[in-house]
């Protein structure tokens, strides 16, 4: 196999022998992923001002009513600051007897370590990613439920969700095997802001 290497053209020697720089290989052609020539090697450089974009954030649009909601922020459940305004109870499929809070907001539901409510108790056909979202708003004081965006169905009631769903204490909530009851603690009756 016959090695051949390129060189910058100012770098080859002058009419008196010497190279005015030191020499140096742009490739070869043993087909490394290495530039074969001074053009390849300024395509393979990565543009700084590209490479240092980032990408915008991005929004979680709820439903399919066609235009592009805002992004909410999501709450963590677990965080202790935040008070209690409801809890999901699994009665139906793994993890039965297990119970999730839910706090004012989005609470975006999955088996991910991200997930504000995690739910991975063995049911492996809940999204790892936000399956769904169950929403309370303090201000109105209602909860509604609404499908995560993924390909899996999220039923209220037995019932499919495909837009933003009102939801109301003692609802059945199913994400692939698992059925969890609703809870609420905070609603019309109640609200943190009255304590």
């Amino acid at each position: 196999m016959v090695n051949k290497q390129f060189y910058r053209s100012s770098d080859l020697p002058d009419a008196e022998g010497s190279a005015s720089k030191k020499t140096r290989p742009i490739g070869d052609n043993a087909g490394r992923g290495a530039a074969t020539t001074p053009a390849e090697e300024m395509r393979m450089t990565p543009d700084p001002e590209a490479t240092a974009r980032k990408s915008p954030p991005k929004t979680r649009p709820l439903g399919h009513g066609g235009s592009r909601a805002e992004a909410a922020p999501m709450m963590d459940a677990d965080d202790d600051s935040l008070p209690v305004v409801g809890w999901l109870v699994i009665y139906k499929g793994p993890g039965r007897g297990k119970a999730v809070q839910l706090v004012n907001g989005m609470n975006a539901i999955g088996r991910g370590d991200d997930q504000a409510v995690q739910v991975d108790f063995g049911d492996e056909s809940i999204s790892r990613g936000t399956h769904a979202y169950v929403i309370y708003d303090d201000e109105e004081r209602n909860f509604h439920v609404s499908h995560g965006g993924k390909q899996n169905l999220v039923r209220l009631n037995g019932k499919p969700v495909l837009n933003s769903e009102p939801l109301a204490n003692g609802d059945n909530i199913r994400l692939g095997a698992t059925t969890m009851r609703f809870c609420a603690l905070c609603g019309p009756d109640f609200d943190w802001s009255d304590a």
